[in-house]
C-alpha cells in the first residue's frame, strides 16, 4: 500500500515545484500543527487552566519529571527508529497510536486528578502523555516538506492558532475546558491522517533547495544555544509567576497572539533580501529585555511583565522551530532526528533550570539581585560564545557563493519560471516573457524575440502582475528570483 502511494506521489511531484502547497493543504498544516502546540501550551498554563484536586496535585509534581524522562527517552528511541526504518509520517499506525494514546492519557489525567482525585491514575496518565514525542517528530517531518521560506509563515500562524485556543479554553468553564484540551490531540492526529492521504503533500520530499550544500555535521552549538535561551526564558517566567496576579496571564496570551500575527505578516512578503540572521538579531535583545523588564523593574503587580513574557517566549519558540527546520533541510540527517536533537537539548536545559528553581534556590538563600545578574550573564554568554551572531551568519551564509552561480545559470532561471508558472498559473507565452524579463531584456527586445506587438506585450505583463500580485517589473523579478531563496 505504501509503495503504491509513493509511486503515485512521485508522479505528482514531477508535476509541481518542490515544496509548493495549495492553500487548503497549507491551511490544514497550520491548523494541525497549531492543535498539537495548543494542546501542549494549554497543559502547562499555571493560572488559566483548572487546578487538580489536592492529593493529585502533589503527585503530579513528581509525575511531570517522570514524563520528561520518558519523553527524552522516546525522542532518542524514535530518532533511532527513523534512522533505521525511515519516516514516521509514512506509517499510518504510528499516527493513529500517537493521537489515541495522547488523547486517552490526557483524559485519564483529568478524570483521575481533577474529577475523582485518584493520584495513581493521574500519575499514570501524565507519564503516558510523553507520547507527545511522536507527535512532535511527525509534525517536524510535515513542516520540513514545505519550502523553507514558507516555514516561518507556517510556524507563526500555527502559534497564532495556539494562543487563540488558549484564549478559548480560558473562557470555558472547568469541565468543558478539560474536555476541549483532551480532544485536541485527536484533532491534530486527524489532520496528520488527511495530510498523509493527500498525494500532493505526500509527494513533497523536503529535498535541499537548488544550489544547497549539505552540512557535514549537525551544528551542536546552535542546538545548545537554543537550549540555554530556553532556560533563561524559564527562569524569567518562574520568578515572575510569584509576583503577577492570575489574570495577568491573559496579557501573555494576547501578546503571543499579536507577535505571531506580526511575524506572519512579515513572512508573507516574498522578499529575496530576507535574511534568517535578522531573526537571531532580535532574539538576544528580546531575551535580555525580558529579564530586565520583568525581574529588575518590577514594583508590585504590574500587568506589563506578563505581556513582555509573552512577546519574548513566542518569538523564541518561533525562532527555534524555524532554526531546526533550516538545519533539517541542510543536513543529511532526517528531519525527525534533527528535531529530536533540538527538542532533547531544549528540554534538558529547561528541566535543569526547573530543578534549580525547585530544589536548589529555596535552600541556597541567594540574594535576588545576584540571581538576576546570573540570569543576565547566562543570556549574554550564550549570545557571545555559544550561539553568537557570527556563528549564525556563518551557518546561514555557507551557500552564498554557490547561490550566485546558481542564479546566473540557465537551468536555475528556468527553474524559477517553472515554479512560478505552476504556482500562479502562467501561460506558456507568459513563461517566455518572464524568462526574458529575468534576463533584464527591455520591451523592444522582448517584442522582437517573440514577434508580438507592444500592446500585446503590455497586456501579458498586466496579466502576469495580476496573477502574481505584484505592481512592477522589479517586483516581478524579485518574486521569480525568490524561488532561489527557499533556504535562506
Amino acid at each position: 500500500m505504501d509503495g503504491r502511494i509513493m509511486v503515485e506521489a512521485a508522479t505528482v511531484q514531477d508535476a509541481r515545484p518542490m515544496g509548493a502547497l495549495p492553500a487548503p493543504t497549507f491551511a490544514l498544516l497550520v491548523c494541525g500543527l497549531g492543535l498539537y502546540m495548543g494542546w501542549q501550551t494549554v497543559g502547562i498554563s499555571p493560572t488559566l487552566f483548572p487546578q487538580p484536586q489536592i492529593r493529585s496535585a502533589g503527585a503530579l509534581e513528581v509525575a511531570n519529571y517522570l514524563q520528561t524522562a520518558l519523553f527524552l527517552a522516546l525522542l532518542l528511541a524514535l530518532s533511532w527508529f527513523v534512522r533505521k526504518r525511515g519516516s514516521l509520517f509514512s506509517r499510518t499506525s504510528i499516527i493513529c497510536a500517537a493521537a489515541l494514546l495522547t488523547c486517552v492519557s490526557t483524559a485519564c489525567t483529568y478524570v483521575c486528578g481533577w474529577v475523582f482525585d485518584l493520584p495513581v491514575g493521574a500519575v499514570l496518565g501524565t507519564v503516558c502523555e510523553a507520547s507527545k514525542a511522536a507527535f512532535l517528530l511527525l509534525w517536524a517531518e510535515c513542516l520540513c516538506r514545505v519550502r523553507f521560506r514558507d516555514t516561518l509563515l507556517c510556524v507563526s500562524l500555527s502559534y497564532a492558532v495556539v494562543f487563540a485556543l488558549c484564549l478559548l479554553v480560558a473562557g470555558l468553564k472547568p469541565m468543558p475546558a478539560l474536555i476541549t484540551h483532551s480532544v485536541l490531540p485527536l484533532l491534530s492526529g486527524c489532520a496528520l491522517l488527511v495530510l498523509r492521504s493527500d498525494r500532493s503533500f505526500y509527494a513533497l520530499q523536503g529535498a535541499q533547495p537548488q544550489g544547497a550544500k549539505a552540512l557535514p555535521r549537525l551544528p551542536w552549538r546552535l542546538f545548545l544555544g537554543v537550549g540555554l535561551f530556553g532556560a533563561v526564558n524559564l527562569f524569567v517566567n518562574t520568578f515572575s509567576e510569584s509576583k503577577s496576579p492570575a489574570t495577568a496571564e491573559l496579557n501573555t496570551l494576547l501578546a503571543g497572539l499579536a507577535v505571531s500575527l506580526c511575524i506572519a505578516a512579515v513572512a508573507t512578503r516574498r522578499s529575496d533580501k530576507f535574511d534568517f540572521t535578522g531573526l537571531y538579531r532580535m532574539l538576544t535583545p528580546l531575551t535580555i529585555a525580558s529579564v530586565i523588564l520583568v525581574l529588575t523593574l518590577e514594583s508590585g503587580n504590574q500587568q506589563y511583565e506578563a505581556f513582555v513574557i509573552g512577546v519574548s517566549w513566542v518569538f523564541f519558540r518561533i525562532f527555534s522551530w524555524t532554526l531546526w527546520c533550516s538545519i533539517a533541510l541542510r543536513s543529511h540527517a532526517p528531519a525527525a532526528c534533527v528535531f529530536a536533537v533540538g527538542q532533547f537539548t531544549l528540554t534538558t536545559c529547561s528541566t535543569a533550570a526547573q530543578v534549580v528553581c525547585d530544589a536548589v534556590l529555596p535552600v541556597a538563600n541567594i540574594p535576588f539581585p545576584v540571581l538576576i545578574s546570573a540570569i543576565l550573564a547566562l543570556a549574554v554568554c550564550t549570545s557571545a560564545f555559544i550561539m553568537s551572531e557570527s556563528d549564525v551568519s556563518r551557518f546561514f551564509g555557507k551557500r552564498k557563493a554557490s547561490k550566485k552561480k546558481a542564479e546566473d545559470s540557465e537551468e536555475s532561471l528556468r527553474h524559477c519560471i517553472r515554479c512560478a508558472a505552476q504556482e500562479y498559473g502562467l501561460s506558456k507565452r507568459e513563461e517566455e516573457i518572464a524568462e526574458l524579463v529575468m534576463k533584464d531584456k527591455n520591451n523592444a527586445v522582448i517584442q522582437e524575440r517573440l514577434c508580438i506587438t507592444e500592446s500585446t506585450l503590455r497586456t501579458h505583463l498586466r496579466n502576469m502582475y495580476g496573477k502574481t500580485s505584484v505592481h512592477s517589473r522589479q517586483e516581478l523579478i524579485g518574486l521569480l528570483r525568490s524561488y532561489l531563496e527557499d533556504d535562506v
